[in-house]
């Protein structure tokens, strides 16, 4: 599997004490990523509006709720430093979330993997990432984690993964070709867990 570097590396942080933010987007406008620093991330943004609407009435007609700006375009360079561009979800489902104290960081992992990302796969149809100027599809899952003894509704922190999955293994999964673990095995992990600065990993299954 080829080593890539990824252009965000980010941790998050929820205060236990107040009701904090929940980095769920509210409406259309914090939900699609519409600005960009790279023209070509722009230029894709602006040329796949439409799409990008389209995929985001059809999760949010199901109950499912985005990430802030989790809906656009993203980028992800290989080892020879080849850039890549990946249609962007990233989710924040209502129904993930964990108890600090009654799980480990490596369980959390392990079932979102297992449990939620072939679910939310289902709500992506081929047409969303099988353009001819996308290389592939990046879905992440955030969920929080909290301390349920001290608040089940709010405080704790963030932990997410991100799958970075070629067009053709996207497609291919979503054609019955190949198995999750298949095109998970060919793909780009990345994950931040117990507040920790995220990083590359190779799930074992």
């Amino acid at each position: 599997m080829k080593k890539y570097s990824i252009l965000f590396i980010l941790i998050f942080f929820v205060s236990c004490a107040t009701t904090g933010p929940v980095y769920i987007a509210t409406g259309e406008t914090e939900t699609i990523k519409r600005f960009y620093d790279e023209p070509r991330l722009q230029q894709l943004a602006l040329k796949y509006e439409n799409s990008l609407r389209q995929i985001y009435s059809r999760f949010i007609s199901s109950g499912i709720p985005f990430y802030r700006e989790g809906l656009g375009f993203t980028t992800i360079r290989d080892e020879l430093k080849e850039t890549y561009y990946y249609l962007m979800i990233h989710i924040r489902p209502k129904d993930i979330v964990f108890d600090e104290n009654a799980t480990k960081p490596e369980q959390r992992f392990s079932e979102v993997l297992t449990m939620y990302f072939q679910k939310y796969m289902n709500y992506i149809e081929k047409e969303d990432f099988d353009k001819d100027d996308i290389d592939g599809l990046a879905l992440g899952i955030y969920w929080p984690v909290r301390d349920f003894s001290q608040c089940k509704q709010s405080g704790g922190f963030v932990e997410y993964t991100i799958i970075y999955f070629t067009k053709n293994d996207a497609k291919d999964y979503k054609a019955g070709l190949k198995s999750f673990v298949e095109v998970v095995d060919n793909s780009e992990v990345i994950t931040s867990m117990n507040r920790q600065t995220a990083q590359s990993v190779r799930p074992l299954f």
